[in-house]
């Protein structure tokens, strides 16, 4: 199995932190619908390239001309470490949710308070709160719905890749993407806080932009296998930056299901494009060490700017004083994503010592 990594684009990763930027601003804002009413269709852009990204390490890696026995060893190995990853991000954001919802703003100080809260919250924890179980009660940290039901969609979409790769891109996942997006697009109403039985319209919603992503790979693969002369090249470096354009335009101005659609379509197709690195853009903007570093703070702002905006609500109950301290808010968000992102880099780099060390010492014991 060839550990081939992905390249980095210096252009998606600081698309990556601008739509995080634009997620936070929406949450900040979302009693009122004058300041960027679209800007949770930065999500959608997330997922979308959580997709690409999925398909394009099964390819780089070669797994679909491995036997089955390595295939399935790959989707086992990759959804441990995914759930690691994830596990890991979420549990801190999780505790600094729950300390300032329900100790702090419920005032349960209580050992029995806070077990009988925590035995519904640990499913949060957890990482599948969200799809299905507690009646579909609110997380506490809602921005973890996505990494939870990204968890089961990558699940189902690596194993479909695992048994019957060729009949899931050709038929399954275009078929998902027609009838699937279609019946959701439709829905007179649409909130992921209501669930029917363990399937979620939130595990939906995630499952066909992550089939949307699939597509962009396909397209970007084609695209590489085109010649363009420098004009061709020109012309291709103006679509992708205008769909990028007319994206965050439809998150500054629009929140429709029309214009959503219209947002997932374009962002399907410049992904595709930034990916091709047949456009300028790529070389105008490499990937280097600032972009990862967007890349990096995009996922922790993601994460931990919900717990702070929470403290903010609670104290400015007033719509109008909450408006007026939002510089306060974004410069506060910005720093402790800064510190939470590099608390986490420690934490990462300590695990495999932990555990190797906790190994040893139970092996030496038994």
């Amino acid at each position: 199995m060839k550990n081939k990594k992905i390249a980095r684009n210096g252009l998606i990763d600081i698309m990556r932190l601008v739509f995080a930027l634009l997620i936070t601003i929406y949450h900040f804002y979302s009693n009122g619908e004058e300041h960027f009413p679209g800007g949770r269709f930065g999500v959608e852009f997330f997922m979308i390239l959580a997709g690409f990204l999925l398909l394009a390490s099964w390819e780089n890696r070669h797994i679909s001309t491995l036997p089955i026995e390595e295939r399935q060893s790959y989707w086992i190995n990759y959804m441990k470490k995914r759930y690691s990853h994830f596990f890991c991000f979420t549990l801190a954001a999780f505790i600094a949710a729950f300390v300032i919802m329900r100790i702090w703003h419920q005032q349960i100080y209580d050992i029995a308070g806070i077990c009988d809260n925590l035995s519904g919250d640990i499913w949060e924890a957890m990482l599948v709160k969200m799809n299905g179980l507690n009646k579909g009660t609110a997380m506490i940290n809602t921005p973890t719905w996505t990494l939870s039901c990204m968890l089961f969609v990558e699940f189902f979409i690596l194993g479909m890749l695992t048994f019957c790769k060729r009949p899931f891109l050709a038929f399954l996942m275009p078929l998902s993407v027609i009838f699937g997006t279609g019946y959701w697009m439709n829905l007179e109403s649409i909130d992921i806080r209501l669930f029917h039985t363990f399937f979620t319209f939130g595990m939906l919603r995630v499952y066909l932009l992550m089939c949307f992503g699939i597509f962009s790979h396909q397209i970007s693969q084609k695209i590489k296998l085109i010649s363009f002369s420098k004009t061709g090249r020109s012309l291709l470096t103006v679509a992708e930056l205008t769909g990028y354009t007319i994206c965050l335009l439809i998150c500054f101005f629009r929140d429709s299901r029309n214009y959503q659609f219209c947002f997932i379509l374009i962002a399907t197709f410049v992904v595709g494009i930034s990916f091709s690195l047949k456009s300028f853009a790529g070389s105008i903007l490499p990937a280097n060490n600032f972009t990862s570093f967007c890349a990096e703070f995009s996922f922790s702002l993601y994460l931990i700017h919900y717990p702070i905006l929470r403290i903010f609500k609670y104290t400015y109950e007033e719509v109008s004083d909450l408006y007026r301290q939002k510089f306060v808010f974004f410069f506060l968000v910005l720093s402790v994503t800064l510190i939470y992102m590099f608390f986490m880099r420690g934490v990462l780099k300590t695990l495999p010592v932990v555990k190797q060390k906790l190994k040893s010492v139970i092996l030496e014991q038994t």
